[in-house]
Parts: C-alpha cells; sequence; structure tokens
C-alpha cells in the first residue's frame, strides 16, 4: 500500500499494518484506535523538535568558535533570543535564553533556557558539545533532558560531520508524554563557511525508539540518508523504515522538494 501523506499529519505511515487489523475471517477488517495513530503523530513531532533543537546548538558552536562568519543581515537567531557566555578556564557555557515565546526565522517559537557547554581546543580533531533544558519549550510542547554532539572537523569524505545522542522527554499541553532515545549522524554537505545558513545542507543517518505514555513504543532507523536544507521547514528526501509495537512500514521524504508531502 503506498500514499501520499502530510508531513506534519503522519497518522498514516504504518500503512495497513497500522491503519486496519486483519482478523482470521478475510472480510473483517477492525480500524486501529486514535491513540495508535496519535502516537504516530507524535513521534514525528519530536522528529521536528530533536533536529531544530541540534542545528541550534550547532550553529552556536560554530559562532563562538569562529568556524563561518554569518551575515548581519542574513542571522541564524532572532533579536528576541539572548545569548551568555561564561569562560572557565578552557572550558565555555553559553546560555541561551528565548524569554516566554521567541520566534525563530523559521517559523518555530521556542521559551525558556538552553545550556550548551563545551571544551575550548581548536587543535582537536573532534569536539564534544553537551547541551540541556531549563524550562524550554518548543511550539509549546515542553521538552527536558538533553544530550551531546561529537563534531569532526572532516569525515572520510572531507565534509564536517556530527555524531548526535539525545535523551530527551517531550510533554504536550493535553499532559501526554513521550521518551525518545537516539542516535542521529548529520554529514554538513553544502553551506560550509559561506556565512549564511540559508545554503546549509546535511545528510542524516541513525536510529531512535520513543516510549508514549500510553504504552506505545515507536522505532526509527534511516535506510537512505535524510536531506535537511535549513531553507526548508521539511526534510526533502530519504528514506525511514518504522515500527510502532508489533506492525512495520517505511517514510519516503521524496525526490528533493520543499513541500508537506511523504508516501
Amino acid at each position: 500500500i503506498i500514499m501520499k501523506i502530510n508531513k506534519f499529519k503522519i497518522l498514516l505511515i504504518l500503512f495497513i499494518s497500522v491503519l486496519f487489523i486483519t482478523s482470521c475471517k478475510e472480510d473483517e477488517i477492525v480500524a486501529a484506535d486514535d491513540a495508535t495513530t496519535e502516537s504516530v503523530q507524535k513521534s514525528a513531532e519530536i522528529d521536528v523538535v530533536s533536529d531544530n533543537v541540534s542545528s541550534i546548538v550547532e550553529e552556536v558552536f560554530i559562532a563562538e568558535e569562529g568556524l563561518a562568519t554569518r551575515s548581519k543581515t542574513n542571522p541564524f537567531f532572532p533579536e528576541c533570543m539572548t545569548k551568555t557566555v561564561d569562560i572557565n578556564g578552557f572550558t565555555r557555557t553559553v546560555t541561551l535564553d528565548f524569554g516566554e515565546a521567541c520566534e525563530m526565522y523559521n517559523g518555530n517559537y521556542l521559551s525558556g533556557i538552553i545550556t550548551i557547554e563545551y571544551v575550548r581546543n581548536p587543535e582537536a580533531l573532534t569536539r564534544t558539545i553537551t547541551y540541556s533544558f531549563t524550562n524550554f519549550f518548543f511550539n509549546y510542547k515542553s521538552i527536558e533532558g538533553g544530550g551531546s554532539i561529537v563534531r569532526e572537523r572532516i569525515n572520510e569524505y572531507g565534509n564536517p560531520q556530527s555524531t548526535k545522542d539525545q535523551d530527551i522527554t517531550l510533554t504536550w499541553p493535553d499532559g501526554k508524554s513521550a521518551h525518545r532515545v537516539g542516535v542521529k549522524i548529520r554529514e554538513w554537505t553544502e553551506g560550509f563557511g559561506s556565512g549564511t545558513w540559508g545554503d546549509n545542507v546535511f545528510l542524516i543517518t541513525g536510529n531512535w525508539s520513543t516510549n508514549f505514555s500510553n504504552g506505545d513504543v515507536n522505532t526509527g532507523l534511516v535506510t537512505t540518508p535524510l536531506r535537511r536544507e535549513l531553507a526548508c521547514r521539511f526534510i526533502v528526501s530519504g528514506v525511514i523504515a518504522l515500527t510502532h509495537n508489533d506492525n512495520a512500514g517505511t517514510l519516503d521524504f521524496g525526490d528533493g522538494s520543499c513541500d508537506n508531502e511523504a508516501i
């Protein structure tokens, strides 16, 4: 079964195995309940949060280390965010305060604080960055926990690369929650050092698992690298193999067009 769906309304991505459970009788089909489809949609929302937070952390590191000169006419962070830098020996702690409701240039609303810490060593081939949240909300969803990012200056293909481990809990306004643990590897293939974030392109691989407060468990494994262009709100291509409890399916993000549809 193949169907085209909205990337922000991924209620159907596990196809017939999730939408319909066929009983022993060939003519009897039972629809999945609302809780199942809701968990699938919320898993997609966690992906959006995870990718955007990682981009924010790396953009701060890049700016602080002078790895790229950002254009004043095309900044990554809006004026409603306040940045504080504390230096203690070789350790640098950067605090990002988004206030009560700060709109990013890509249309997302953030509030609260992200704290980023790393040891400054410009000569190192790899660097480790850790981050955590304090009363932080992404599009009005509460985010707790944190993660780490190991940055390679140059990978085997000559591109910067980051390996991201994340352990976060999201809570929606209705009180439902989900715990996500996973790793993503992001290779920066275009736009590095250009001075503008809009031409940045990344290829993403990895795997993750999400446990929901209603007992559902979702997993994801990238089988074809996901292409993320910061100028677009959506992943534009790539394939993820998905499971939801005992069911399985795939999600194909398309041919590279910036749209909100996937198959």
